[in-house]
């Protein structure tokens, strides 16, 4: 185990028992630990992995030594997600009741389908998630969007007098899915026919429905991807060549898929070749992130020879969020462009159709926040 409180906090989150349970709860239970508790507890909540790390200190047997203001925290934002996890679940069950009434066949993806799975993948169900995601015979997509119209469900940012060109009130700006849908009071419902750019619908229902996996939930029997999929469209969703891909909540779709469950390597290191994942490099990077997380060597398929380390991302956010009177725009900053020198990533794109004094401005922001960060780890390294 590491001594700094970033490779504690990994340690814990590993999808693995602890090395040495009694020495994890005596380090939750130190003097170090309870003064930067604050840090984080903001840290953690900012990475929405609450449940996560909830769980994960009762399972090791540290939650009863973790600070008292921490657990509170943890324990708060785990009944709130528990809540809207069962709501998304209940609107979940409603939409595929609706579809198989229409005698149209589906898929359940992405949050839901790990949600439908949490037997079998640990700690699938303790990312919160927002949208109810199925994929349907792009012949039957308009039929149905229509359906769930008449049942009262509304077209989400839809404005028909400020429509972009090739937009309109089925159509929205997503390539995968129709305009999404939302069921007043509910989660939004997205009818998707194809799950990556550059794949067919045709080609997205093959590869979807054929490898489907049946699982029982919600009282009725429910198709979902298979386990190679689902790692798949941790990896696609999480969207490696920008910073927010590179965060614990993405990184636990991809763990508990690797942890629990086979996958076939050489199918996802063919779709990373081919540039499905965008650039290989950063693609087997980030997987290399999953892999420490779910505690499972990197078979040689996806190896990559030098993958950023965890443990420094994690002590760079720490160590930003141990100051909590930092403005919310420079945290953000630090956090963005440190996390992109980790990744190996460029500094952040300037958002286009502004003046050239913003563009001057935020380009001098990132610079900053990044010569912070590269300072931080020289000295962290000991120059």
């Amino acid at each position: 185990m590491s001594g700094s409180v970033a490779g504690l906090l990994l340690e814990s989150l590993r999808l693995a028992p602890p090395s040495d349970p009694p020495r994890l709860a005596r380090r939750w239970a130190s003097a170090e630990v309870a003064a930067r508790a604050g840090g984080i507890a903001a840290w953690i909540v900012w990475e929405r992995a609450e449940q996560w790390l909830l769980r994960r200190l009762a399972d090791c047997g540290a939650l009863a030594a973790a600070p008292s203001a921490l657990v509170a925290v943890l324990q708060q934002a785990a009944r709130r997600d528990a809540k809207a996890g069962l709501a998304v679940d209940a609107d979940a069950a409603d939409a595929l009741r609706a579809i198989a009434a229409l005698g149209v066949p589906c898929v359940l993806l992405k949050g839901p389908a790990r949600r439908a799975s949490a037997d079998q993948l640990p700690l699938a169900d303790a990312r919160l998630t927002r949208d109810v995601d199925v994929l349907v015979p792009a012949a039957e997509s308009e039929r149905l969007w229509w359906h769930f119209r008449s049942r009262g469900y509304l077209p989400y940012e839809y404005d028909p007098a400020r429509l972009p060109p090739g937009e309109s009130e089925v159509q929205g700006p997503s390539p995968y899915h129709l305009r999404a849908l939302l069921r007043p009071g509910g989660a939004t419902l997205e009818l998707h026919v194809t799950t990556e750019r550059g794949l067919s619908p045709a080609r997205a229902w093959d590869r979807l429905w054929s490898g489907a996996r049946i699982v029982r939930w919600q009282g009725m029997d429910v198709r979902v991807p298979s386990f190679t999929e689902l790692l798949w469209q941790a990896l696609t969703h999480a969207d490696v060549a920008g910073s927010t891909g590179w965060s614990l909540r993405h990184w636990l779709d991809a763990a508990s898929v690797i942890a629990a469950q086979p996958v076939d390597w050489a199918e996802v290191a063919a779709r990373i070749d081919g540039g499905a994942a965008g650039a290989r490099a950063l693609a087997l990077a980030w997987l290399s992130g999953a892999f420490d997380l779910a505690a499972i060597e990197v078979p040689p398929e996806v190896r990559v020879p030098h993958p950023p380390s965890l443990e420094e991302m994690a002590a760079w956010r720490l160590a930003v969020f141990a100051r909590p009177a930092r403005p919310v725009d420079w945290r953000d900053k630090l956090l963005d462009e440190g996390t992109r020198s980790s990744a190996g990533l460029p500094l952040a794109p300037l958002v286009g159709g502004r003046s050239w004094p913003v563009h001057l401005r935020r380009r001098a922001a990132s610079l900053a926040a990044r010569s912070a960060h590269l300072a931080w780890r020289y000295s962290r390294r000991g120059g």
